[in-house]
């Protein structure tokens, strides 16, 4: 299971997402999403530092196309138990390295304090 590294705060939001490799595209779903990254769940992974570029519409009201080009940080092949016994998808944890527009990470950061401040208000 990889290290917690994360820079940034996550939200569980599933959106789709276009994913192209220099010998990979795949339409598929994110698990979560910061302003750093993402993972990517699907069966067909890329092995740890392969470039990538990432493509998809995040928003709530307002939305912003992003655009970003990215490396895998790590990456799972097949389903695996946690700690805690609960499954763990095959997947990609995405790290952004450019972002287009350069206001999407603000714009994410926004998203999840926002999901933040409603959950604790419920």
């Amino acid at each position: 299971m990889p290290d917690e590294r994360r820079h940034h705060k996550r939200a569980y939001i599933h959106i789709p997402v276009e994913c192209r490799g220099k010998n990979y595209w795949q339409c598929i779903e994110t698990i979560d999403v910061s302003a750093g990254g993402m993972f990517i769940a699907s069966e067909k992974v890329e092995p740890p530092n392969t470039k990538i570029e990432i493509m998809f519409e995040i928003g709530e009201n307002e939305k912003k196309f992003v655009r970003a080009d990215a490396i895998v940080a790590w990456s799972r092949a097949k389903p695996v138990k946690d700690d805690k016994g609960d499954i763990q998808p095959a997947g990609m944890g995405i790290q952004f390295t450019k972002v287009n527009p350069l206001s999407a990470k603000d714009f994410i950061d926004q998203l999840i304090s926002k999901r933040e401040e409603n959950k604790s208000g419920e």
